[in-house]
């Protein structure tokens, strides 16, 4: 009797460990790729939508729950964007949520006649040198591109894979500034290639509290059709690595902080709309046509207005607070940048040109409306009879008013400019003289002894703060054309601004860009 049941238990635990496990398996369908996810875990929910608020893209979001003997154990969010010129941009994000890690097993496979040809986006490695303002930056540049010899000319841009933590701090009436700690970035990926088949592979893994996450580009033709074009793009994210975005996510791009946030950090990342907007893939595309940078211009679109839809709001709001604002005005997250609206405002409308898209057209009417607005709210520092419009403020919290910079006030007026010549209303025209008055009455007080200019006027009227090295030329340089440009005059203190900062930077011998000699020598200057 008592071998009898010895045999029914063995029997028993031979059945068990035969039996195939519960797990998670889909595959995706890509056109040219078959998208393979799999996990040990189960689903216990799952849930697919798809959305679009631009004609442009379409966006499909998978979202999964994972478990693990019936108890929630992680979450898979796939956002597949398709591109309307067939290509195709996949953000992975694998959020743990149990004591133990979680993974998720990633497949591309194709039907390929040859090997594929791999280009390495880090072909050289820089020194970055330790930020005062952001510290160390240590997230990189995508992988590299391969070229898959299948029946599609597929090409595929694999990025790193980036695991970080999201924090936040709360405030009241349910506000809050949230950031990222990014504590590791992997190059994770495996190649295998057979005679008819060409698989890459990478595995997600995440521990309780962090996000694992990875993204690719898959395109039917070649991104790049000048060599030379591809190489000057790899440069650039090595060298401009504070502009460039690597580390992209379902929810747009994330850039390395200043120290200066809350919750603080050294290793803040967080959703920065100053390069949200991919201005560098956008001007890259307009002057050269490229598909990679057509991709990167519409993502760039596509995140901006899913960012807005996310946070309800009809313009663009930081996220993250900046213990100097904090400090200075009490202003928390969320709140409004001026300039970071003026950039965004500026490139949707150079992409509605791109695309004839009248929506994105709009937006720079939509911001300057906007500002319009603020004024009539009294949201600016009043001098005499003329105005500047502050450089930050909260939609939540109007009593404090910051300080306005001479770059973010030329901004918003040479934007004002812009939005009277393309729609010839006076208002923004109006506006914009009432901010040249407030200027040219503040007058040679801008000026330091040593010849640079301040970088803020307080509310009270003082000054204080070092001015930017060559942005603010820039802006005064452009403020000064835009007049031109209507027919009015330009202004002989702004003359005086501009002589004052150029022969600064002369006599402190900074290599000026380019673009500013040859706008300082158009416009009769004789310190280019």
């Amino acid at each position: 009797m008592m071998k009898k049941i010895i045999f029914i238990l063995f029997m028993a635990v031979l059945l068990l460990s035969s039996c195939k496990k519960d797990s998670f398996q889909e595959t995706i369908q890509l056109g040219a790729a078959d998208f393979n996810i799999s996990s040990d875990l189960s689903i216990s929910n799952k849930n697919i939508s798809e959305s679009s608020l631009l004609p442009f893209y379409q966006d499909t979001d998978y979202q999964y729950e994972l478990a693990e003997k019936g108890d929630l154990a992680g979450r898979l969010h796939i956002k597949l964007r398709k591109i309307d010129n067939g290509d195709q941009l996949v953000f992975m994000q694998l959020e743990g949520m149990a004591e133990n890690a979680v993974s998720a097993m990633v497949s591309l496979s194709f039907d390929s006649s040859g090997q594929a040809e791999f280009i390495d986006w880090a072909p050289r490695v820089i020194e970055r040198p330790h930020d005062k303002n952001t510290g160390d930056d240590r997230s990189t540049q995508p992988i590299g591109l391969f070229k898959l010899n299948d029946d599609d000319s597929s090409e595929l841009v694999l990025s790193k894979q980036q695991i970080s933590s999201p924090h936040k701090m709360d405030y009241a009436d349910g506000l809050a500034s949230q950031i990222r700690i990014l504590h590791d970035e992997k190059k994770a990926y495996k190649l295998e290639e057979k005679e008819d088949q060409t698989a890459i592979q990478f595995k997600l893994e995440a521990e309780k509290g962090k996000l694992s996450e990875q993204w690719f580009m898959l395109s039917k033709g070649e991104l790049f059709t000048n060599s030379q074009g591809h190489e000057d793009w790899i440069n650039y994210q090595i060298d401009s690595y504070k502009e460039a975005n690597g580390w992209l996510t379902v929810g747009g791009p994330m850039k390395k902080l200043p120290w200066s946030i809350e919750p603080y950090t050294k290793h803040g990342y967080g959703r920065n709309l100053g390069v949200m907007v991919d201005r560098e893939a956008i001007d890259r595309y307009i002057s050269t046509k490229e598909r990679y940078y057509y991709n990167l211009m519409a993502n760039s679109a596509a995140d901006l207005y899913e960012y807005r839809k996310e946070k309800g709001t009809k313009i663009w709001e930081t996220e993250y607070t900046s213990t100097w604002l904090k400090n200075a005005y009490g202003l928390t997250a969320p709140y409004i940048d001026t300039r970071h609206n003026e950039f965004i405002g500026l490139y949707l409308a150079k992409i509605g040109g791109e695309l004839h898209s009248s929506e994105l057209m709009k937006a720079q009417l939509n911001y300057a409306d906007y500002l319009l607005g603020q004024i009539k709210e009294g949201n600016v520092i009043k001098v005499d009879d003329g105005l500047l419009i502050a450089d930050y403020f909260s939609s939540y919290d109007q009593k404090q008013k910051t300080h306005a910079s001479m770059n973010h006030v030329l901004g918003g007026a040479n934007l004002l400019l812009d939005c009277y010549e393309q729609s010839g209303e006076e208002k923004y025209l109006e506006a914009a003289k009432k901010i040249r008055q407030a200027i040219e009455n503040i007058g040679t007080a801008w000026i330091r002894e040593n010849g640079d200019l301040w970088y803020q006027v307080n509310p009270d009227l003082t000054f204080a703060g070092n001015d930017y090295e060559q942005l603010t030329l820039v802006d005064l340089l452009k403020h000064q054309r835009n007049w031109e440009s209507i027919g009015e005059s330009r202004s002989p203190v702004i003359d005086q601004l501009i002589e004052s900062k150029a022969g600064y930077l002369a006599k402190e011998k900074v290599i000026l860009l380019e673009e500013v000699k040859a706008e300082l020598a158009r416009q009769g200057f004789s310190r280019p």
